[in-house]
């Protein structure tokens, strides 16, 4: 189990793992709530400019972490 700091913005079913990174890499996560939460079933695919970009495989979505460590 990871805990981190999760914004509460998700893309769910039918992206792809490059949607998923365009999405980060234009997103202004500084506008998004984020909580510390625990990340299960889950690997990292990218980081984006301090924006860790998470595939669930088994809920099947992406989600997106700070990974600044701020």
């Amino acid at each position: 189990m990871l805990k981190l700091k999760m914004y509460d913005t998700v893309l769910q079913n039918n992206n792809t793992e490059a949607e998923a990174i365009d999405y980060a890499s234009g997103m202004v996560f500084d506008e998004v709530e984020a909580t510390e939460q625990d990340v299960y079933d889950s690997r990292l695919i990218a980081t984006i400019e301090g924006i860790g970009v998470y595939y669930n495989w088994k809920a099947d979505y992406y989600a997106f972490a700070d990974l600044t460590g701020e």
